[in-house]
């Protein structure tokens, strides 16, 4: 073993994200995000409290996030079955996750009371984010493959 020479190709480029594991990784995330908007819905005083202490409460604006949150979930855990909405659905979540991440940074040691909402919680909302990049990768080039077939095979049928 020569561990001084270069390696023949890149360790990443040799093991990408697996696509047979997109569905459950889809319903993961989506739960992720149905979850939270559930107990908002049901309990905002309880999510105010425990997790979303910051500025005054605001019924409406938990409400809204709720409503936003719930309807990434649904379509990530849609895109679970429904693969054709996988890479979509992927992207959606990670922009919202990485818009959410980067509004906790901002706000980090904000939060009112004794809430978790400090630094553990943007970290953690960072590796989320960076977790959602290998599947969310690995739609989009599942996506590519079943593009270039498509396009092959009406070129090949003379349908352009």
């Amino acid at each position: 073993m020569d561990l001084g020479r270069e390696p023949a190709r890149a360790y990443r480029a040799g093991k990408p994200f697996h696509p047979r594991y997109l569905k459950p990784v889809c319903v993961v995330l989506g739960l992720t995000q149905l979850l939270p908007a559930l107990w908002i819905v049901i309990a905002p005083h309880s999510f105010f409290t425990h997790v979303g202490p910051f500025g005054a409460y605001n019924s409406h604006y938990l409400g809204d996030a709720a409503a936003f949150q719930a309807g990434i979930g649904v379509a990530l855990l849609a895109s679970a079955w429904l693969e054709p909405l996988r890479a979509g659905a992927l992207l959606a979540g990670f922009g919202a996750v990485l818009f959410h991440t980067v509004n906790h940074w901002i706000d980090v040691n904000a939060a009112n009371g004794s809430s978790n909402a400090d630094v553990a919680d943007a970290i953690l909302l960072t590796i989320l984010t960076l977790v959602i990049i290998a599947p969310l990768q690995a739609a989009l080039r599942k996506e590519a493959t079943c593009e270039s077939s498509w396009q092959a095979h009406r070129a090949q049928s003379g349908n352009f």
